[in-house]
């Protein structure tokens, strides 16, 4: 899983570049969909070169011993739990809901796809690009979703309301299952547990506004909840098993796709606590 998200990362990142780019020279949706191709190209071969890179310099961690196999009994409860949380919220996504469309995210995707222009009118006053805020234009995410609906004839409330969501949260799910190996090694017989009660939080606060569960059920495609699902629990991930790398990864995939100041968002604070710690045992373990 984290090479996953690692390689997902950096292609997110190539596309920002591009996006960047015709941002800055010409502003047409057509442009960025030329670049758009070769841009996730460049950014599969640098994501694996890196990722070989980093595997043959990293030393292999140390595996904790394992307390006890998990019994059929103990397994079967828990795999029903987690996949009746599943099966609910899945029917949930491939349901018709309201999408929340307080995240400028989907009306700057919808006025991309269908004037296209990128950034070309505000997304909710529909005045000129002028009137967007330069901390909101430079994040490109809604410029990838306009270049998919434009090229496969998706509607917005489709990808963005549907398939995207469900995306974003088998993500989730799957950053939780490898957080949970390892917050729990040498206890697996705990780790369906820890997923499942991952998955019925996510539905216990789908009604709620503001909650995890809500923006996975009502905005999941946009910048914000892909933070909270996937790079935060996914950043704590990295930290906890001191893969520096990917966690600062992790902070600059923040910063391109949610606005945060200077760029310094939940993702780097997450960082300097873990590492700040790390430190302070180190010295105390040497005292």
């Amino acid at each position: 899983m984290i090479l996953l998200i690692s390689w997902l990362m950096i292609l997110w990142g190539f596309a920002e570049g591009a996006y960047l780019y015709v941002l800055l020279t010409d502003g047409s949706l057509a442009v960025y969909e030329r670049l758009l191709a070769p841009a996730l190209i460049a950014g599969a071969a640098a994501a694996f070169l890196l990722c070989l890179l980093y595997r043959r310099l990293r030393p292999k961690m140390e595996q904790a011993p394992c307390a006890g196999k998990l019994s059929l009994r103990e397994g079967g409860a828990y795999f029903i739990i987690f996949a009746a949380a599943g099966i609910v919220t899945l029917s949930h996504f491939a349901g018709s809901y309201v999408v929340d469309l307080s995240d400028a995210v989907y009306e700057m995707a919808v006025n991309a796809a269908s004037g296209g222009l990128l950034a070309g009118q505000h997304p909710f006053t529909g005045e000129t690009a002028g009137t967007i805020p330069s901390r909101i234009r430079i994040l490109g995410l809604y410029a990838l979703y306009a270049a998919i609906m434009d090229r496969t004839g998706l509607s917005a409330y489709e990808l963005m309301g549907q398939i995207v969501p469900v995306l974003v949260w088998l993500l989730h799910m799957g950053v939780m299952y490898s957080l949970g190996r390892t917050l729990l090694a040498g206890r697996e017989r705990y780790l369906w547990l820890f997923l499942s009660l991952a998955a019925v939080i996510d539905l216990a606060t789908s009604q709620i506004e503001g909650m995890i569960g809500y923006r996975l059920f009502y905005a999941g495609f946009s910048g914000e909840t892909i933070r909270a699902a996937v790079l935060l629990p996914y950043c704590v991930l990295c930290c906890c098993q001191k893969r520096w790398l990917p966690a600062l990864l992790c902070a600059a995939a923040e910063a391109m796709l949610v606005w945060t100041t200077y760029g310094i968002g939940y993702c780097i604070l997450v960082i300097v606590i873990f590492f700040a710690v790390t430190v302070w045992q180190k010295r105390r373990a040497q005292t």
